[in-house]
């Protein structure tokens, strides 16, 4: 399979690819949060008050605030609406306990993983993304031996919904082993230029 994983996606996608290396052809890492280092303190929380906190995650101002650093130019009214969609999952019965037993596992930690992965890895990063640095992004680049990073202009953390026309190109072409990295880059940057033009 092409194994696709978006922020911390990227995370379970390493350790996927790691554990089952012969399941996975190409992996595609979309602005990867991979170097947080589980959820650290948080795991030797009184159980009272990481149930306080999980409560917290769930509210309206945190998750716009998030949806408005994570999507570049959306309307107001659309970061609400999607806030309101993203959230639904919190207020499932067994929401509070599934994350509070994540954050006391422990969380993801995937950065003695990173160099394991040889398989060929393609980086997409939003050229706006306020959530994980582009720093970062080169980072990991660095440290995974069959990698390539394009870059989608004029997006945030989601490239895949600011500008889905590129990203699947993007993908397709990397599944394809289409090496035409200009075409790929004139590709996504005509398409922000088209998209600017509709707002």
């Amino acid at each position: 399979m092409i194994l696709v994983g978006p922020s911390l996606g990227a995370s379970v996608a390493i350790d996927f690819t790691v554990h089952y290396p012969e399941a996975v052809e190409k992996l595609v890492l979309i602005n990867p949060s991979v170097y947080a280092e589980g959820t650290g303190h948080l795991a030797k929380l009184p159980e009272l008050v990481a149930y306080a906190g999980v409560s917290f995650l769930k509210s309206l101002p945190l998750r716009l605030y998030a949806n408005m650093l994570a999507f570049n130019s959306i309307p107001f009214l659309t970061i609400l609406d999607w806030t309101n969609v993203g959230r639904l999952h919190c207020f499932l019965p067994w929401w509070k306990d599934s994350t509070v037993s994540f954050m006391f596992s422990g969380g993801y930690n995937v950065i003695s993983q990173i160099k394991q992965v040889k398989h060929k890895t393609l980086i997409i990063c939003g050229e706006k993304d306020q959530i994980v640095s582009y720093k970062l992004v080169v980072k990991l680049h660095s440290e995974l031996s069959n990698a390539i990073i394009r870059e989608v202009s004029d997006s945030g953390h989601l490239p895949h919904v600011d500008n889905p026309k590129c990203v699947a190109k993007l993908i397709a072409n990397f599944a394809e082993d289409d090496a035409d990295v200009d075409a790929k880059r004139s590709f996504c940057l005509a398409l922000a230029q088209e998209t600017a033009l509709r707002r």
